[in-house]
């Protein structure tokens, strides 16, 4: 009973979140603007589960101020980005494709895109329900203005801190894009998990003796 009861913490331990802390919701209109420099993004701090971002970016009627959006985040150890998908897109007109890119670290290079992790375009795509469903991650995977040399887009996407950019140019969109963040067992667990397997195991054929 007691390597039961041993087994069964382990379990618990392993599979709770890292703290209860609720996932991100920024919206520009409640939380403030988001950054539009590469130098100086807006910080933000994602966790397990949906961390959602609403936001306006480009030119109001094509002839405005242009506004980019940009943001850093941090995947902690023991996490993985899982997906990056556009939930709704609200355009005045249709057939615009807007502009995304990633960079490792704090900021990004918002004039040479071979500095970029990944690049591309992305716009309003169904999910054959009616409703708005754009895979920006798998997008990623293939950039479309060149990338780093030194390093590669993969899904999902490994703990670090990065940093996203978004842009229109033709006229002005709003949009809400939802980062996935899944916890991944780490190898520690994964052996604690395997010797209580194996101590209950032995337990059991005790008993059947």
């Amino acid at each position: 009973m007691k390597v039961r009861r041993l087994f069964l913490v382990l379990l618990a331990a392993v599979t709770l979140p890292l703290g209860e802390v609720k996932a991100l919701n920024w919206n520009e209109f409640n939380d403030g603007d988001l950054s539009g420099a590469g130098a100086f993004p807006t910080f933000l701090t994602f966790t397990e589960g949906s961390n959602l971002i609403e936001g306006t970016m480009g030119r109001l009627n094509g002839t405005g101020p242009l506004d980019a959006d940009v943001w850093s985040f941090t995947i902690a150890a023991g996490y993985y980005l899982t997906g990056i998908n556009l939930v709704s897109y609200s355009a005045p007109s249709s057939g615009i494709d807007s502009f995304m890119a990633i960079q490792t670290g704090t900021s990004i290079d918002m004039s040479d895109p071979s500095v970029h992790l990944s690049n591309g375009l992305w716009t309003e795509e169904f999910d054959g329900f009616g409703n708005t469903h754009t895979d920006m991650m798998n997008i990623l995977l293939t950039p479309e203005f060149g990338s780093s040399p030194f390093e590669t887009f993969t899904s999902p996407l490994g703990a670090g801190t990065y940093t996203f950019w978004v842009q229109e140019v033709s006229d002005q969109v709003s949009y809400r894009i939802d980062f996935e963040v899944t916890p991944v067992p780490e190898p520690g667990s994964l052996v604690f998990l395997g010797l209580a397997g194996v101590l209950a195991l032995r337990r059991r054929r005790w008993y059947e003796r």
